[in-house]
C-alpha cells in the first residue's frame, strides 16, 4: 500500500497524549502496572539472571536500570534484558505488545528524565504501531497461514518496529527521523517461533526492544535508511509476506481515531502459551465438579495444539510454558495453574514427572484444528468413566482489582509489600509523575 510508512509515521508525529482517548490512558496505565509486575516476576528466572549477568559483563556505561537485578547498564542493553524478563514467564497479555515497547521508553526515558505523561504517549503509539502491523501482516493467520505459519514470531518482528516507534515518542524525533527509524528497525526485525520452550523464546521482546532503541537513537543522529520499509519492493512486507497474506487496510483504518487499548486492559491469567489456556480450564472445572485425583485419570482426549505447544515433556519452567502435557499434569495434581506451577522445582518434581511419562493426551476426532470456536476436553479415568467440559473463552485478567492483585502477586520476592504497593500506586498516577526515575527507582531491586 503506497503511503502506508509515511502514514504511521505521521501517526507517531503528530498524537500527543491528550488526543488520545481517555480510557485507551486508563488501560495503558493498567497495562504498565501488570508488565512491571511480570518483568519483576520474570526477574527471578534463571534465564533472566544469565542475560542480566551477561550484560554487567560487558561493562557498559550504566545509564538505564535493568528491573528487578540491582543492575544498571547502557540503554540499549536495559532494553534487550528487560524486553527478555517482561517476556520470560509468558505471562503478559496474549498480543505481548508490552513486552518490547515498555522497556525501549524506560531504556531511554530514564536518563532522559521524561515524566510519566511522555512514557504513557511513547508507550500507547508505540503499542497501537505493533497492533496496527500485527492486524496487517498476519491476517492470514485465522486461516493458518502467513508469516506466522511459516516460523516468524511477530514479538520479534513487528515488535521491532513498535519499539522503535516508543523509543521516537521519547526522543521527540521528527517526522523525517521516524520513517528513517522504522527503516533501521526493519532490519533488525526477527524472531523464530522454533525457540518456543526455550530461553531465547523471549530473547525475541528483548532483541525487538533493543532493536527499537537502537533504531531511534541512530536515526536521530542522522544515520540513513529507506524511508518506505513496509510497502517497498524487497521491504519488510515483501519479505515476511506472501501475495494474499496481507490485510493493508487494517493498518490505516480509523488510526488515530481508534485505538487497541480501548478494548480494556487484558492480561493473561495461566502464566504459559495462550492455546493451553483453554485445555487447563476446562480440567480445572471437571476436577472441581467431579473431584477427580490424579492417579484417578488414564488419558485426557484434546486438541495438543501442538502448532505453538511444541514441547511434549517438559524438564524447566521454559519447556513447561510450552507442554500441554506438563500443565495438564500439573494442574491435575495441584488444582490449579500460577505462578507456583510454574518453577524449575514444580515441573521437576517426582510426582509430575511420573503423571506426565504415563498420561496419554490424544486428538479429538477429527484430528487436531488449532482454532475451533469451542475447545472441548474429556478426561478418561481408569475406571471407564470419563467426565467432559467445553470452554469458548479462557478467562483473561481484566479489572482494575484483579490487575492490581496480580501485580502484586508478581512482585512476592522482588519487592517488599510497602514498595510494591507504593509502585502500584505511582504507576496508576503515571500521568502526574514529573520524572519516571521516581518509578524506575522503586523497582531497581537486587
Amino acid at each position: 500500500m503506497e503511503g502506508a510508512t509515511e502514514t504511521l509515521a505521521q501517526f507517531v508525529a503528530s498524537t500527543r497524549l491528550e488526543d488520545i482517548p481517555g480510557a485507551a490512558v486508563q488501560n495503558a496505565k493498567l497495562m504498565i502496572l501488570d508488565t512491571f509486575g511480570v518483568m519483576l516476576a520474570g526477574a527471578r528466572d534463571p534465564g533472566c539472571k544469565l542475560l542480566s549477568r551477561w550484560v554487567k559483563e560487558q561493562e557498559a556505561a550504566p545509564r538505564a536500570t535493568i528491573i528487578g537485578q540491582g543492575v544498571r547498564s547502557s540503554p540499549l542493553l536495559a532494553a534487550l534484558a528487560n524486553g527478555h524478563a517482561a517476556h520470560a514467564l509468558d505471562y503478559d497479555d496474549s498480543g505481548h505488545y508490552s513486552t518490547q515497547t515498555l522497556p525501549a521508553a524506560l531504556a531511554l526515558g530514564e536518563p532522559a528524565h521524561i515524566s510519566g505523561a511522555k512514557m504513557l504517549q511513547a508507550y500507547i503509539l508505540g503499542r497501537e504501531v505493533c497492533h496496527r502491523l500485527d492486524a496487517a501482516f498476519d491476517a492470514g493467520r485465522e486461516n493458518l497461514r502467513g508469516p506466522t505459519y511459516r516460523g516468524w514470531h511477530h514479538t520479534g518482528t513487528n515488535g521491532s518496529l513498535g519499539a522503535a516507534m516508543s523509543a521516537a515518542v521519547v526522543l521527540g524525533l521528527d517526522l523525517d527521523q521516524i520513517k528513517t527509524a522504522f527503516g533501521i528497525a526493519a532490519n533488525g526485525a526477527c524472531g523464530l517461533r522454533a525457540n518456543m520452550g526455550t530461553m531465547a523464546k523471549a530473547l525475541v521482546s528483548g532483541n525487538a526492544a533493543r532493536n527499537g532503541v537502537m533504531a531511534a537513537t541512530l536515526a536521530q543522529r542522522g544515520f540513513t535508511a529507506e524511508k518506505a520499509v513496509l510497502e517497498t519492493p524487497q521491504g519488510i512486507a515483501a519479505a515476511f509476506c506472501l501475495e494474499g497474506d496481507i490485510d493493508w487496510e487494517s493498518m490505516t483504518r480509523d488510526l488515530g481515531k481508534r485505538y487497541e487499548l480501548e478494548r480494556g486492559a487484558i492480561t493473561k491469567e495461566y502464566p504459559c502459551c495462550s492455546p493451553a489456556h483453554r485445555p487447563i480450564e476446562a480440567l480445572l472445572k471437571i476436577v472441581k465438579e467431579h473431584v477427580i485425583r490424579a492417579e484417578d485419570v488414564d488419558w485426557i482426549e484434546c486438541d495438543p495444539h501442538s502448532f505453538s505447544l511444541r514441547r511434549d515433556d517438559a524438564r524447566d519452567t521454559h519447556e513447561g510454558q510450552y507442554s500441554l502435557k506438563y500443565c495438564l499434569s500439573v494442574a491435575l495434581l495441584d488444582g490449579q495453574m500460577g505462578l507456583r506451577q510454574m518453577t524449575d522445582e514444580r515441573v521437576r518434581a517426582q510426582d509430575v514427572q511420573a503423571l506426565m511419562r504415563r498420561l496419554r493426551i490424544v486428538p479429538p476426532p477429527g484430528g487436531p484444528v488449532e482454532r475451533r470456536p469451542k475447545e472441548r476436553l474429556t478426561v478418561h479415568l481408569r475406571n471407564g468413566q470419563s467426565y467432559s467440559a467445553e470452554v469458548a473463552h479462557a478467562r483473561r485478567i481484566s479489572s482494575k482489582e484483579d490487575l492490581e492483585a496480580k501485580f502484586l502477586t508478581c512482585t512476592q520476592g522482588s519487592l517488599a509489600p510497602e514498595v510494591a504497593t507504593q509502585t502500584r500506586d505511582t504507576i496508576l498516577n503515571l500521568e502526574n509523575l514529573a520524572d519516571v526515575t521516581k518509578l524506575v527507582d522503586l523497582v531497581r531491586g537486587g
